[in-house]
């Protein structure tokens, strides 16, 4: 549940593929640059990641007049392969939490990438009217990129 403050955005998609193979992909940040249009890079102490890891992302996100280009430092608190993957996240913009759940669904699997986050700084002020949207788009991209991405191959 989201606290005070924060924003949470679930997006979902159904990808034919076996839940196992998608959660090796998307629990691989070093991968995420493949199909998320903000990632740009991702640096990992090994694969895979265990509760505990820690790993750093390059995040870049372009408004209209300004492009924000930031490090983000996470730490896996969950990983139940093909049931669930969650990060913890820290820029000096943002707090965040990614979760992952993958559910079977005939053949293919039922993918849900939820989103919580908080605003830092003078960044907050704008958030509902130009943060939140662009992320509502970028996260919904994602999952049309990630489904084509894994169906292709």
């Amino acid at each position: 549940m989201a606290q005070p403050g924060e924003i949470k955005l679930t997006n979902e998609i159904r990808i034919q593929c076996a839940p196992e193979s998608l959660f090796d992909y998307v629990s691989r940040p070093d991968l995420w640059h493949e199909w998320h249009p903000a990632s740009k890079s991702a640096v990992l102490p090994r694969v895979p990641l265990q509760p505990g890891d820690a790993f750093h992302e390059v995040i870049t996100v372009t408004y209209p007049f300004i492009r924000i280009s930031r490090a983000t430092d996470y730490r896996v608190t969950l990983s139940d392969r093909a049931n669930t993957w969650e990060v913890k996240g820290s820029s000096s913009l943002f707090d965040l939490t990614i979760h992952y759940d993958f559910a079977p669904q005939s053949g293919a699997t039922l993918f849900r990438r939820t989103l919580t986050y908080s605003v830092k700084g003078p960044l907050a002020w704008c958030e509902p009217l130009i943060v939140r949207p662009k992320i509502k788009r970028q996260s919904a991209l994602a999952l049309r990129n990630l489904k084509f991405l894994v169906e292709s191959r």
